[in-house]
């Protein structure tokens, strides 16, 4: 238990010395850009897959099966709930960047990496 605690309080210290380092910054910044490509991609995979259950779903009505109407509209609403989180995320990211952003500058200015 004694080496637990030392093993979490140098992680800790470690994690701590890391935080204000640009390098790291620089990852997350870079881990965020990804962030929203990827959002974007899904996003673009749901809108599909709604697309569909909304063909299927007008088939299902139009040839009278209403069990398997029922059964696409809540697929249809589980999609497009998921689809509405994605846009809620995506509408996030760009102030998450920009805040990296602009810690990054500060860090380089406090360090003096942007003096001449």
């Amino acid at each position: 238990m004694r080496y637990l605690k030392l093993f979490a309080f140098f992680t800790l210290a470690a994690g701590a010395a890391l935080a204000g380092d640009p390098y790291w910054q620089g990852r997350d910044l870079r881990h965020d850009y990804r962030d929203v490509g990827r959002d974007y991609a899904q996003a673009d995979r749901l809108r599909a897959d709604i697309a569909r259950d909304r063909w299927q779903l007008n088939e299902d009505i139009r040839c009278g099966r209403s069990w398997a109407a029922s059964r696409d509209a809540a697929d249809l609403a589980r999609d497009q709930r998921a689809l509405d989180a994605i846009y809620r995320d995506i509408q996030r990211d760009p102030a998450d960047v920009h805040r990296d952003q602009r810690e990054l500058r500060r860090d380089y200015w406090e360090r003096g990496y942007d003096r001449r």
